[in-house]
C-alpha cells in the first residue's frame, strides 16, 4: 500500500490518492487532499517537512492521508483475523463508511454529543480491531472505556450542559480536571487515566469522520501523573511472613500461602490466584497472563523459588480464593506476623461528603496498605536489590520501558546508594 499524486507533473495542485495491489487488481481511492507535486517527497510518499505556516499546513495534510493508510491496515487484520476475502469492494463499502458517512452509510448514527459517540463505540468496541494491539478490544478495556464516559456524563451535569465534538476545547479540559480533583477528590493518576482514554475516544471518532476540536492534540491537554504512593515487602518481611505458624487457622494459612506464590512469581492478581497445579520437581512455571491474553498473547517463563516449592511440599497447592477475600485476609496475615510500622501510603477511606470511599494519602500501620498488588511490586522490588539485570525483571513484569520499571519498584535512595556501592566493591575486587 502507498500514497501517489494522481498528476505528479501537474503545475497545480494535485490530488493524494491510496492504492493496494490485491493480485491483479488494484483499489485506488481518493483522500481528498490535494497538494503541489513539488511539496511532496517521493521517497517517504508524504508532503516534504517545511517550516512556517507552510509546514503546519504539510504536516496536517499528513496526518489526514495517513488515517487512510492506517485505516487500510485495520481492514486488513480484520480480514486476516476473520478470515474473511478481501476485495475491491469490501474495501470501498469499508472506507465509504468511515470516510463518507454523511453521503454513503445511511445505517451510521450521526452524533452530536461527544458523550452519545462513545457510549456506540463502547457498545459496538467489542466487534473492533484495537489498531495499536490488531486484536479485539477485551472486556476489560471496553468497562474501563465506559467508566471514563460515565465520568463525562457527571461531568456535564454538573455544568448542566452535554458537550459538542467541538465543543472539546482546552478551557473544557481544564474545567473538567479541576471537577474530577477539586470537587470529586480523585487522585491525579485516576484523572491522568481518564484523560488518555478521552484522548482515545478524539482519535477514534476523528476516524469515523466526526469534525473534533483539535486541543486534544495541544501539549497542555496533559494526561496527569505523579509518582505513586505504595509499599513493598522486603527480604525479611516475606520470611517472616512464611515461618509463622498459622496452622491454627486454615483461612489465614491457605491466604499466606497464595501470598507467597505471589511473592515469588511477580504475577497479578488474576493469574497468581488462578494457578493450574504446580509441580514442585519442575525448575520453571509458564503462565498466560490474563492481562495479554487478548493482546501480545506472550507467555512469562518464570523459576520456582524455593519459598513456594516449600509450602507446596507442605501443605499442597493452595485453595483459590477471591482477590475481594485475599485483600482482607493478607492485612490480617500482615498485622498477627506484626508488619506494623508506621509508613506513608495511601488508603481508601470513607468520604462523608461524597457518600463514597476515596483513596487517602497518609501515614498508617503497613499491613494495613498490604494488597494483592503488593506481591507483585515487591517481587520486581526485591529482585531489583539483589541485583538481578533489570531487562530481565521487565520481561516477567511486563514493563515496556526502564523509566516506568524504575518508578513501579520502591527502592529509597539508600537502598540505591547501597547498590552503587555494592557494585563499586564487586568491581575493583574483580580488578585486582
Amino acid at each position: 500500500m502507498y500514497l501517489y499524486l494522481k498528476e505528479p507533473k501537474s503545475e497545480k495542485e494535485t490530488m493524494i490518492i491510496l492504492q493496494y495491489r490485491l493480485g491483479n487488481q488494484t483499489f485506488k481511492y481518493s483522500t481528498g487532499e490535494k497538494i503541489l507535486p513539488e511539496l511532496w517527497d517521493k521517497n517517504s510518499k508524504l508532503p516534504k517537512t517545511k517550516k512556517g505556516s507552510l509546514g503546519a499546513k504539510l504536516k496536517k495534510i499528513s496526518t489526514i492521508v495517513n488515517r487512510y493508510n492506517e485505516f487500510l491496515q485495520v481492514i486488513i487484520d480484520n480480514c486476516k483475523m476473520n478470515n474473511t476475502p478481501i476485495t475491491k469492494n469490501l474495501l470501498k463499502s469499508e472506507f465509504d463508511k468511515n470516510f463518507k458517512p454523511n453521503t454513503t452509510n445511511n445505517n451510521l448514527t450521526e452524533f452530536t454529543y461527544f458523550t452519545d459517540f462513545v457510549d456506540d463505540f463502547c457498545e459496538k468496541a467489542s466487534n473492533l480491531t484495537n489498531r495499536n494491539t490488531k486484536r479485539k478490544y477485551t472486556l476489560s478495556k471496553i468497562k474501563h472505556y465506559t467508566k471514563t464516559n460515565n465520568r463525562l456524563k457527571e461531568f456535564e451535569k454538573h455544568i448542566k450542559s452535554k458537550i459538542k465534538f467541538n465543543d472539546f476545547s482546552i478551557k473544557i479540559y481544564d474545567n473538567f480536571v479541576n471537577y474530577l480533583i477539586e470537587e470529586r477528590k480523585y487522585s491525579v493518576n485516576y484523572v491522568g487515566d481518564l484523560i488518555k482514554n478521552i484522548k482515545v475516544f478524539h482519535n477514534k471518532a476523528e476516524e469515523f469522520g466526526y469534525n473534533v476540536s483539535q486541543d486534544f492534540k495541544s501539549p497542555n491537554f496533559t494526561v496527569l501523573k505523579e509518582k505513586s504512593i505504595a509499599i513493598a515487602l522486603n527480604e525479611d518481611e516475606i520470611q517472616a511472613i512464611l515461618n509463622y505458624d498459622f496452622s491454627n487457622n486454615d483461612r489465614l494459612q491457605n491466604c499466606r500461602d497464595l501470598a507467597i506464590i505471589g511473592l515469588w512469581t511477580g504475577l497479578r492478581v488474576s493469574d497468581f490466584l488462578n494457578l493450574p497445579e504446580i509441580n514442585i520437581n519442575d525448575k520453571f512455571i509458564t503462565v498466560q497472563p490474563q492481562k495479554t491474553k487478548h493482546s501480545s498473547g506472550i507467555k512469562v517463563v518464570i523459576p520456582l523459588h524455593h519459598h513456594i516449592k516449600e509450602v507446596i511440599s507442605k501443605r499442597g497447592m493452595p485453595r483459590m480464593i477471591t482477590d475481594i477475600k485475599f485483600n482482607k485476609y493478607i492485612k490480617e496475615v500482615c498485622k498477627i506476623v506484626g508488619l506494623d510500622d508506621v509508613v506513608k501510603g495511601s488508603l481508601k477511606v470513607f468520604d462523608e461528603k461524597l457518600g463514597e470511599y476515596r483513596k487517602k494519602v497518609g501515614y498508617f500501620p503497613k499491613y494495613k496498605l498490604v494488597s494483592s498488588h503488593t506481591c507483585r511490586r515487591s517481587f520486581a522490588t526485591n529482585l531489583y536489590k539483589m541485583n538481578f539485570p533489570t531487562l530481565s525483571i521487565m520481561n516477567i513484569t511486563g514493563h515496556t520501558t526502564e523509566k516506568s520499571f524504575l518508578t513501579y519498584i520502591k527502592v529509597t535512595p539508600t537502598e540505591h546508594a547501597e547498590k552503587l556501592l555494592k557494585h563499586w566493591e564487586e568491581y575493583y575486587a574483580n580488578k585486582k
